[in-house]
């Protein structure tokens, strides 16, 4: 699945700004398919942000600080715990166990704390 173009400028933009911003997809692989269609809309990230491809995640660091991660629902949840996160995209559909568990607190101490279907 991919984002919309809004969607995707949005968890960009929040990124750029200093926010952290994490997209999931329903696997590793489609969350690398979202992250090649934001660099194939916007290829000035790969040139500003500094990419980490790690295990299960790919990262993207801004100047300002903000960070933009690229993440598997399957992967562990228990690998979110401790996150901060000041926006949240996910697959339409996402169990809402998994939300409330494992993504809502993510999002609770951001002012900002906005969850999006995509």
């Amino acid at each position: 699945m991919i984002m919309s173009k809004s969607l995707a400028a949005d968890a960009l933009l929040t990124a750029v700004d200093g926010g952290h911003v994490a997209v999931f997809g329903e696997s590793m692989d489609e969350a690398k398919k979202v992250f090649a269609q934001l660099l194939w809309d916007y290829p000035e990230m790969s040139v500003v942000a500094e990419r980490i491809d790690a295990i299960g995640r790919i990262s993207l660091t801004f100047p300002g600080g903000g960070t933009l991660t690229f993440l598997s629902l399957k992967s562990n949840p228990d690998r979110l715990r401790g996150w901060s996160l000041d926006r949240c995209y996910v697959p339409i559909g996402t169990s809402p166990e998994f939300v409330s568990m494992h993504l809502r607190p993510c999002l609770a101490t951001s002012k900002d704390g906005t969850m999006a279907g995509y």
